[in-house]
């Protein structure tokens, strides 16, 4: 029998020990990564992707042109289109309750969808209307659109008071001038096409947006048309008294440029009110409105407003300066608790609050200087306030000689205020001694209080200088350091 010589422990040398160890690998299973969703993107990532997804103007970028056919079923248009009129990413809205939240906010809030119904004892009238003035709209079916709550607008035109309900269809705002130029060319062509038509007008949503702002998006155009039998524009969501300044214009016989400057003339005074009573948000949102209105007056009705009498524009010029003074006043006074601590712009922890009040006193001095521009008639254009909004030919003449030198010491004196705040007390020296230079002495006691309020607040402007002196030495600050300061507050709300 063979014999099996027995290993010896001690054969297990340390080379060998360590060739073994060495040719010893220990694998380690990967732990797989959780792949990248839309919730996992920035905010502004995510909105640039739903823009593209959900815009009805950009995804029609490049696409063919849309036809419509339709049947009538129980007296009412069915319509058919040649492609999807508005080809959105809808499996956006169900891919969890976040994004469906974000994505259906956005979509419709960026779209401002106007649901539209009209009622015509002729079918053949709703369907000329739809087809020839060019409305994009959806095809869903009417009982699908009676379903929808987040839409902006409901239009509803009545022919010769009729019952009968021909057509519903929802098509977003950017098309909302072609259906108004279609109504106001109606009416142009027969005369008594619109006291036979009757509007009505309601806004369903607000999404948050400024309310002059969505009143200027959606309501505005219909200042264009007049004469029409009947029109009833619903209060809600809208400033107090715009929807009877709207009904007003839209059922006079013709428009006019007093009919015009009349009912912007009422918004200002209502701003002018607001900002009496303390109510500084209502003042800027009818400050907002006024300029809206003379902006949409001057791109519908240019031809009309510039062949008016010089006093026309004087007294345009003159409202809007007054608009763009009492704006910055009512956004700098919201926030005096705020603004009279000196340090207020260089809190370490800045709340909400006074990131508001950096945002508000940089579009007050923005307003004030724009109001300041007016005022002297600046030379620059890019100065002009008018500029920002209107084509350089449809511009309102200006000029300085329409407003006196105390008008321009009250701009200046506003603008001084502000630049203090915002503790650019080099700039708001100079503001305010300028509106010392220009005060005068004439206008009695009120006019000497006035004075002395404006060498207050140079002697306050003074004593900021006076305290930063040490800092101003040795750079740490600088003419545009509280403008920087407030701008880098705005931009983290």
């Amino acid at each position: 029998m063979a014999t099996v010589s027995k290993r010896d422990s001690m054969d297990a040398t340390v080379e060998s020990l360590e060739a073994k160890l060495g040719e010893t690998q220990l694998s380690q299973s990967a732990t797989p990564k959780r792949p990248i969703g839309l919730t996992d993107l920035p905010p502004s990532v995510r909105n640039s992707i739903y823009k593209y997804a959900l815009d009805t103007e950009l995804v029609n970028v490049g696409k063919p042109n849309v036809s419509y056919s339709h049947t009538i079923k129980d007296g009412e248009l069915q319509f058919k289109s040649s492609r999807p009129p508005f080809p959105i990413n809808t499996s956006l809205f169900y891919v969890n309750k976040q994004i469906s939240r974000e994505t259906l906010q956005y979509f419709y809030s960026k779209n401002l969808f106007i649901r539209f119904e009209i009622y015509t004892p002729d079918a053949r009238h709703a369907k000329t209307m739809l087809e020839d003035s060019g409305l994009l709209f959806s095809t869903a079916a009417p009982s699908l659109l009676e379903q929808s709550k987040q839409h902006a607008l409901e239009l509803v035109l009545v022919e010769k008071n009729s019952s009968q309900k021909r057509a519903s269809v929802m098509f977003p705002a950017q098309y909302l001038p072609r259906l108004i130029n279609f109504l106001d060319q109606a009416s142009r062509a027969t005369g008594s096409w619109a006291p036979v038509h009757s509007l009505f007008i309601n806004v369903m949503n607000t999404y948050d947006f400024a309310i002059s702002r969505l009143q200027g998006d959606l309501l505005e155009l219909f200042r264009l048309l007049s004469n029409l039998g009947g029109v009833t524009v619903d209060a809600k969501n809208l400033l107090p008294r715009y929807a009877e300044g709207l009904q007003a214009n839209m059922t006079a016989s013709a428009f006019t440029a007093d009919n015009l400057l009349s009912s912007v003339v009422e918004l200002a005074d209502l701003a002018d009110e607001a900002r009496e009573k303390g109510e500084y948000k209502l003042a800027f949102e009818y400050g907002q409105a006024v300029i809206v209105a003379l902006t949409y007056g001057y791109l519908t009705h240019s031809e009309t407003l510039h062949s008016q009498p010089e006093e026309f524009a004087k007294s345009v010029q003159r409202l809007r300066w007054k608009t763009e003074l009492g704006i910055g006043i009512a956004l700098s006074l919201q926030h005096r608790e705020i603004t009279s601590i000196k340090s207020w712009l260089s809190s370490d922890n800045p709340t909400t609050e006074t990131k508001q009040a950096a945002r508000d006193l940089l579009l007050a001095e923005s307003s004030v200087s724009k109001a300041l521009s007016l005022s002297t008639d600046a030379p620059s254009p890019a100065e002009n306030p008018w500029f920002l909004s209107l084509p350089v030919e449809l511009i309102p003449p200006n000029k300085p000689t329409w407003f006196t030198d105390r008008e321009r010491a009250q701009t200046w004196y506003a603008l001084g205020t502000i630049h203090t705040a915002l503790g650019e007390y080099v700039f708001g020296a100079g503001d305010l001694e300028r509106a010392l230079g220009l005060w005068g002495e004439e206008g009695g006691e009120s006019s000497s209080e006035g004075k002395e309020k404006v060498e207050k607040a140079f002697e306050k402007a003074r004593g900021g200088i006076d305290g930063d002196a040490e800092n101003m030495w040795v750079g740490k600050v600088r003419p545009g350091s509280g403008l920087k300061k407030a701008s880098v507050l705005a931009r983290s709300l």
